[in-house]
């Protein structure tokens, strides 16, 4: 009795909203400590049966208590039954995912909630992410399926593994025996290994290296390890020429050129697998835009794509290069290779250039020579096109233009339409998204934004919106009470 006579006292004053810590030591004094004395005594009332608990009578404030409203579901269907596989149409439009299904931007349901993962096909290009036009599908037993992102084509789930590339998807049906097609973004075969001549050539399981691909041309493992490129016909670089085509090592294309290693040095081919810069190197990475750090004779320096050393690093280690800097020995560098001091500041590197913090804001200094200033800033934390996102002196930040006028402020990042490239200005906090001027889209936003439609959840509910905060998809969330 003791153990529920102290909880329910203590859950009486939680009910009540009233301040807990105030008020524990009068009701320990006049009910918690006579009841335990009571107990412990054997002390009984009411005829012997067991003592009744005394509770202060605390009225509940019940102002905040609503009744529960259902939210309304926007959505239709094609077909009352469980759509579980997608009938490719040209009718569709753009289409959306949802917790493992696919709507179109109508708000109807072409395909239910069957599949385990959906993602947007994308990968890692010379100046940064680029997103295809299709959608990989995943399948509860770890097969997968691809998809056009306008449902006009779709695949069965026939693939171990889906690796999005520059010809397009890559998809592995027998690793081992080095067996996969490629489908382009329109749904075409781009290629098929099983056609390739030079199959029985290739190093088991490397298959995914064709997935390293530029300027056209995929990487490829021989069985002794050397390694090549090929084309998407399936022929192979230089096979048909006197020029070599295997190399102790190679980079993959990058910039129209790829680094590689024969006798133990390095040079450059171009497309047509001629060296358009003769090996001379002790090591070589790839082409960053116009410019490449390689070792002669020991010592890290930076190229260009006609060979010439545009700058020395004597007594470093090793040389990086990023689109907006070089950085080498611990010293950040312009690309135009002068050491990023300005106005006697060590510059910071940002996308596009460098920055530095003075008495009274924040100045970037871009790679073309141009400058922007965002008055009263502190810190440069990021930025996105014409939009850079600064933190200010009293601790708040805020998304300034090339102008310094704050567009949005408060909690904010960028986020990128992946299927227009547009720059949106995200509140992580509020869930809350305006476009790159600043104008209200929509709240409750998760940050994904594909073809101007935000993805969008609440406590009972996710869906798709509309710009002006108009669902025109929502269903219930699951596992939402």
């Amino acid at each position: 009795m003791k153990r529920l006579i102290i909880p329910a006292l203590i859950l009486a004053l939680m009910l009540s909203g009233c301040g807990f810590t105030e008020q524990l030591e009068t009701v320990k004094n006049e009910y918690i400590d006579p009841a335990v004395e009571r107990y412990e005594s054997g002390e009984t009332e009411n005829d012997g049966a067991a003592p009744q608990v005394s509770a202060p009578n605390i009225a509940t404030n019940r102002e905040r208590l609503t009744d529960y409203e259902p939210f309304e579901a926007v959505y239709s269907r094609a077909d009352g039954a469980l759509i579980e596989t997608l009938e490719p149409s040209g009718s569709y439009g753009r289409l959306l995912p949802f917790a493992g299904g696919l709507v179109t931007e109508q708000g109807e349901i072409v395909l239910d909630t069957v599949c385990s993962s959906i993602s947007i096909a994308s990968y890692e290009g010379d100046s940064g992410p680029v997103y295809l036009d299709a959608y990989i599908l995943g399948s509860d037993d770890g097969l997968f399926a691809v998809c056009g992102a306008d449902g006009a084509w779709c695949t069965g789930f026939e693939y171990t593994g889906v690796l999005p590339m520059e010809l397009g998807l890559l998809c592995i049906e027998d690793l081992d025996s080095n067996l996969a097609v490629c489908y382009a973004e329109d749904g075409s075969l781009v290629f098929d290994t099983a056609d390739f001549g030079e199959l029985y050539n290739l190093q088991a399981g490397s298959i995914e290296s064709l997935a390293q691909c530029g300027s056209g041309l995929m990487s490829i493992v021989y069985v002794n390890g050397q390694k090549g490129f090929i084309s998407a016909d399936g022929t192979v670089l230089n096979r048909a020429s006197e020029r070599a085509s295997f190399f102790e090592d190679a980079l993959p294309f990058s910039n129209g050129l790829a680094a590689v290693k024969n006798n133990g040095v390095w040079g450059y081919i171009n497309t047509e697998g001629e060296y358009a810069i003769e090996p001379a190197y002790g090591e070589a990475q790839s082409f960053v835009g116009n410019l490449a750090a390689v070792t002669s004779s020991g010592v890290w320096c930076v190229i260009d794509k006609s060979g010439t050393v545009k700058r020395e690093f004597p007594d470093v280690t090793g040389v990086t290069i990023a689109r907006s800097y070089v950085e080498a020995g611990g010293k950040y560098y312009t690309t135009g290779l002068e050491e990023a001091v300005f106005y006697e500041y060590t510059g910071i590197p940002c996308e596009g250039g460098f920055w530095v913090a003075g008495a009274n804001g924040v100045r970037m200094f871009r790679n073309d020579g141009s400058q922007v200033y965002f008055s009263g800033g502190v810190e440069l934390l990021g930025s996105s096109g014409e939009l850079w996102l600064i933190e200010l002196a009293d601790g708040s930040t805020a998304v300034m233009d090339a102008y310094s006028r704050v567009v949005a402020a408060g909690s904010c990042s960028f986020v990128t339409d992946v299927a227009t490239g547009a720059t949106y200005i995200f509140e992580a906090g509020s869930g809350k998204l305006y476009d790159s001027s600043g104008y209200f889209l929509g709240s409750g936003c998760t940050g994904l934004v594909i073809d101007g439609f935000m993805l969008c959840e609440d406590g009972a509910s996710v869906g798709w919106k509309s710009a002006g905060d108009t669902w025109v998809f929502r269903v219930a969330k699951t596992g939402a009470d």
